[in-house]
């Protein structure tokens, strides 16, 4: 098994979605670990969430990448009684290393962005930053052309326009619905809608789908194990591919 200290590993990572490409709100790069740490087995996922941590203790793991970050607000106290002090402590008990691939991952060539894109079966991709834009063959009612997505969770709002021209974007998106509309776009894919936004774009003439944070992100875990398979040989690379925090039901 091949051994490589974590800075080489961080150094592989920013030739495929460079550190400094991340938007400036963001927190990208080395969250908990020391560089000279040797690496032989890497956990990619979605979030840092107790459950990834606990697997990769398990598996015996000495990093772990995933897409959101552990960190975002400066931590004041590390209070063992907060889930990110607690997620940190085990990290550095453990000697567990963490990395974040955020927004320099969205938009990144083979990103997160470009792997929506392709899941919605977009032609002719347009790139713009973070956004994805492609047409749809046929003239689709949104319905019926939601119903052909493979995905799980599916919110619609059905403005009355055929699916043609769509942008998506990853994550939460829908700040940029109005840059679609100016495109010319008819429908608008991203993930976290809120119900002011949604009536706007569709008083507006825009069609918006709404795939959930976790449907529209959870897509990148395996393409990018399997990208990270290929730059880091000889290093074990396995993926933990997570359940949507959120369920659907009613309750009794």
């Amino acid at each position: 098994m091949r051994k490589m200290q974590l800075d080489e590993v961080l150094t592989i990572l920013n030739t495929i979605a460079p550190f400094e490409t991340c938007e400036q709100w963001d927190n990208v790069g080395l969250m908990v670990g020391d560089p000279a740490a040797e690496i032989t087995s890497i956990a990619v996922a979605l979030d840092p969430s107790f459950d990834v941590i606990t697997r990769a203790i398990h598996q015996k793991a000495d990093c772990i990448i995933t897409h959101h970050p552990l960190f975002f607000a400066p931590i004041r106290c590390m209070n063992l009684k907060e889930s990110t002090a607690k997620k940190a402590f085990m990290l550095l008990r453990s000697g567990i290393s963490l990395v974040s691939m955020h927004t320099n991952l969205d938009m990144a060539h083979g990103g997160v962005a470009d792997v929506l894109a392709n899941k919605l079966g977009l032609e002719g991709i347009q790139k713009n930053g973070v956004i994805r834009t492609g047409t749809v063959a046929g003239n689709m009612p949104l319905t019926s052309w939601c119903r052909s997505l493979p995905f799980a969770y599916i919110r619609m709002v059905d403005a009355g326009l055929p699916v043609r021209l769509v942008s998506a974007c990853p994550g939460s998106g829908m700040d940029y619905w109005r840059d679609a509309k100016a495109s010319g776009c008819d429908t608008f894919v991203t993930g976290d809608v809120r119900y002011h936004a949604a009536l706007d774009a569709k008083e507006s003439g825009m069609n918006v789908v709404d795939l959930g944070h976790h449907g529209t992100e959870e897509i990148i875990v395996k393409p990018f194990m399997e990208k990270l398979q290929q730059e880091l040989q000889g290093v074990y690379i396995s993926a933990y591919e997570s359940a949507d925090v959120f369920m659907s039901g009613k309750g009794e």
